[in-house]
């Protein structure tokens, strides 16, 4: 354990979405205890396993939360780690990174902030099911592509029913330009490769902690994929939805859409569809993502890593093309969900 408070670190793991956050959190929820025994303290809100509402309250701008929550832990002589995928928009933030570094400063703590770095073919995939699962809009995965490539926001007949998504930021340079050019802060970058090595273990040996026998993560924390069958099934029931005249947020937030979305993910589970894996890239679009990204790639994996980026992320042969199934079964069955859900709206809404 560390002595003295001027040098102690605040570890900021910052995601980004759908880069392992939800599986790194649970393990270090479930190991709390075995944590601040190796002196690293991982204070999170009872009931949570995350500091996503202290992150909400960073971009709202009231930066008094962190250090109402670094002042509670002015006893603590250890280190202090924080996880929230929505640390990310900060931390791409010249002028919020300087701020979260000052008050890190004030407190006694050195700033280390770490991202977990994913393959953009993968993160496009993983966002796409994302989305799909989560019943927010139905576009295919070509279009998806194609407008998260050129920057801007998904067109459609039907888009403006959708869950309204930025484009992601595609290019490492521009995503952690802020962040490598803050003087006086350390920054890391955990390559996510799982079927290499295991996130938490990354983690560990990044804090300097021993890869021992750690808890597992909960099954009930488990953020899998739904697969083909369920992702067909969440394609389908999206263009039902489209038919009812409102947004789906006004569905998450005032209708219960979100029962449904856990009807589809038990389905999955209990079906076992989460195990044949969609993929929807074709050879052509992931040539057009290589060639648009591949230069910078290769500049921020020299300058984080001093390698090159395929040294990091070891080429495989790319998956087969495993793109959604939508047979006559499936449209029954979303049919069938979609007109349960519509018998439980307000007359007005069906």
């Amino acid at each position: 354990m560390r002595e003295g408070p001027l040098r102690r670190t605040l570890h900021l793991h910052a995601g980004p979405h759908k880069t392992a956050s939800t599986y790194l959190q649970a393990r270090l929820q479930a190991n709390r205890r075995a944590l601040e025994r190796q002196g690293l303290r991982y204070p999170t809100p009872w009931g949570e396993h995350s500091h996503r509402q202290l992150a909400r309250a960073l971009q709202a701008g009231r930066f008094e939360a962190l250090e109402q929550l670094l002042a509670r832990q002015r006893h603590w002589p250890g280190d202090l780690l924080l996880s929230a995928e929505h640390f990310a928009p900060l931390v791409s933030d010249g002028t919020a990174l300087a701020r979260l570094q000052r008050l890190s400063q004030e407190a006694g703590f050195v700033l280390h902030v770490l991202s977990v770095v994913r393959p953009q073919a993968e993160l496009l995939n993983s966002f796409y099911a994302h989305g799909l699962g989560r019943l927010y809009g139905a576009p295919s995965f070509p279009a998806y592509v194609r407008a998260q490539l050129a920057g801007r926001r998904l067109r459609g007949p039907a888009r403006r029913r959708w869950i309204r998504m930025a484009p992601l930021v595609l290019d490492p340079e521009q995503r952690y330009g802020a962040l490598l050019q803050q003087a006086g802060v350390r920054a890391s970058f955990l390559p996510l490769a799982p079927r290499r090595r295991d996130p938490f273990e990354q983690l560990l040996e990044l804090l300097g902690l021993p890869v021992g026998a750690w808890r597992p993560a909960p099954a009930s924390q488990a953020n899998e994929q739904l697969g083909r069958r369920g992702l067909g099934l969440a394609y389908l029931l999206n263009r039902e939805l489209d038919t009812l005249p409102l947004r789906r947020d006004r569905l998450i937030a005032e209708q219960g859409l979100n029962r449904l979305v856990e009807q589809i993910r038990a389905l999955a589970r209990r079906r076992g569809w989460v195990e044949e894996r969609f993929n929807g890239w074709q050879p052509r679009a992931l040539r057009r993502l290589e060639a648009g990204l591949g230069p910078a790639n290769e500049r921020f994996a020299q300058r984080v890593w001093g390698c090159r980026w395929q040294e990091v992320f070891a080429p495989q042969a790319p998956p087969a093309v495993r793109g959604l199934v939508l047979d006559q079964e499936l449209r029954d069955e979303a049919r069938a969900l979609f007109l349960a859900y519509r018998r439980r709206l307000p007359r007005a809404l069906r």
